[in-house]
């Protein structure tokens, strides 16, 4: 974002297209288990990458305002803010649909 490596649309898209659809069926741990032979495998085959990509990672961003300028000013083309209410009932319909989807599929 800040750095021009990806938009809040990118962003937005990495989840919606990709973490997203499995978290709907299965939290973060099992779906880590399901991408190994079990979530001891996962950490053994992923655990150190992560840590190290983790602990180089010597400054986190405080998001403001003011730092986030950029990214609202991105999502307000998507979404105006005169628009939010619009935009939350479409999304809390959709939740409802998804709850009785699994509710109905017993996941």
């Amino acid at each position: 974002m800040k750095d021009g490596v990806l938009s809040a649309e990118d962003a937005d898209t990495v989840m919606k297209e990709g973490l997203a659809p499995r978290y709907i069926f299965m939290g973060p741990l099992e779906t880590a288990q399901l991408n190994a032979e079990g979530f001891a495998d996962y950490c053994h085959k992923y655990g150190e990458g992560i840590y190290k990509i983790s602990s180089e990672l010597n400054h986190v961003p405080k998001l403001t305002a003011e730092s986030a300028k950029d990214i609202d000013e991105e999502l307000q083309r998507k979404v105006k803010n005169e628009n939010l209410a619009d935009r939350r009932k479409w999304r809390d319909e959709n939740l409802a649909n998804l709850a009785m989807f699994k509710n109905n599929h017993h996941l």
